[in-house]
């Protein structure tokens, strides 16, 4: 028996039962540990998609709310009037007086109260506003005496 241990099992032999037993229970372990670790970084993954979701539904919700607001203010038109006041008051300007805007046809068809506004005129629709056609000076750009 030269050069060989004396625990050294001779060429050719099997490797007994405890030992396969052994390294499939190792096996186990192992493939056990990086399933634990592998789901635990899914789990945690998830998670911060989910707190980046929440995030992000609760800036859309509070942008929903917004626009729902600004749309019953522009829709409302007591709410419009007083913001374009408000506004018209900040730059110094105030609305014109009553019987100052004549509808396009001169004094005689002006609009003398809110219920015609935005009415047929005629039985015509309204029209943009624009100047009327004899009544601005080109020179000052103010109407005519």
């Amino acid at each position: 028996m030269r050069g060989r241990s004396y625990n050294a099992p001779p060429p050719g032999a099997r490797i007994g039962w405890p030992g396969v037993k052994l390294a499939v229970a190792a096996a186990l372990v192992a493939a056990l540990g990086v399933f634990h670790v592998w789901s635990r970084t899914r789990v945690l993954e998830a998670g911060y998609q989910l707190s980046a979701l929440q995030a992000e539904h609760a800036r859309l919700v509070a942008a929903q709310d917004q626009l729902k607001l600004e749309l019953s203010m522009l829709t409302s038109f007591r709410a419009l009037d007083q913001a374009t006041r408000g506004k018209l008051a900040r730059l110094g300007l105030a609305p014109p007086d009553r019987g100052a805007v004549w509808a396009a046809g001169g004094p005689d068809r002006a609009i003398t109260g809110p219920s015609q506004a935005g009415g047929k005129v005629d039985g015509h629709p309204p029209r943009p506003a624009g100047p009327i056609l004899g009544m601005v000076s080109s020179a000052q750009g103010a109407p005519e005496p």
